[in-house]
């Protein structure tokens, strides 16, 4: 019996340290797999490319319609291997660290479907040819970005290394086969280098000179820090990941003007 006892003890003492910090620690919010549909429209008109974009992405526990946005902006065209863009976006449903909130009792997301956020991005992209690969349509793209959201006012840089073998049928494009890596790096939050960061393939199906189908599989890793109502109350520090497979399907359109 006694050994019982001493036995209990020991696991009680080893899970009560747990048992204490846990009730703040979020549950991550992200699912298992997440998908995302988008369309894109391009108007190519000299060394301008105006962009509109829509995106709309089911996601979390429940796969629900939560996320979606609208990006509108244009590329310019400097010189042969870089663009430079500028754009505007307005989106719902996106969640940040601080969206974990103590409802006294009780720890919860917030439900951010109905929050409107605005950010403002600047965009530099250059692009390689790499012809000395076997097949010599191999292109080598380093996109950056710089965003700023209205709403919190983080700064956030992402960084997507890229290559892409163009498949052509004859002299046209038949088949785009990228694979790419998109890390986000927090400037002013966060508690970690990278808040999120993942590996996709992506394939780009030419029906015709304007409409492409797109194509994607990635395998996402979000890194969740504490919440300033965490901070606030004095619990302890966490850093939490979520990993989620995230498929996409979208549709480009793409004129001439």
């Amino acid at each position: 019996m006694k050994r019982v006892i001493v036995i209990i003890t020991i696991c009680a003492f080893l899970l009560l340290p747990s048992l204490l910090l846990g009730d703040h620690v979020p549950e991550t919010p992200g699912g298992v797999v997440e998908l995302e549909n988008h369309l894109r429209l391009f108007l190519k008109h000299g060394n301008f490319t105006p962009v509109a974009e829509l995106v709309g992405r089911w996601e979390g526990q429940r796969f629900e319609f939560r996320y979606r946005a609208l990006t509108l902006g244009s590329y310019y065209r400097v010189a042969r291997q870089l663009k430079l863009g500028a754009f505007y976006r307005v989106q719902q449903g996106a969640r940040h660290d601080d969206d974990w909130i103590d409802l006294d009792p009780g720890w919860v997301w917030r439900d951010t479907r109905g929050r409107t956020e605005q950010l403002l991005i600047l965009d530099v992209s250059p692009r390689f040819l790499l012809g000395f690969l076997p097949g010599r349509n191999w292109v080598f793209m380093l996109k950056n970005r710089y965003l700023f959201n209205t709403f919190n006012s983080q700064h956030t840089l992402t960084v997507r290394p890229g290559v892409t073998y163009f498949l052509l049928r004859g002299r046209d494009p038949f088949l785009n086969f990228s694979f790419n890596y998109d890390l986000y790096i927090p400037l002013n939050y966060g508690s970690s280098f990278l808040y999120a960061h993942w590996p996709y393939l992506n394939v780009l199906y030419h029906l015709s000179s304007v409409v492409k189908l797109d194509f994607s599989a990635a395998y996402k890793t979000v890194t969740w820090s504490s919440s300033e109502d965490v901070i606030a109350s004095g619990e302890s520090d966490y850093s939490v990941k979520s990993r989620t497979l995230l498929f996409g399907l979208g549709v480009i359109l793409e004129f001439e003007l």
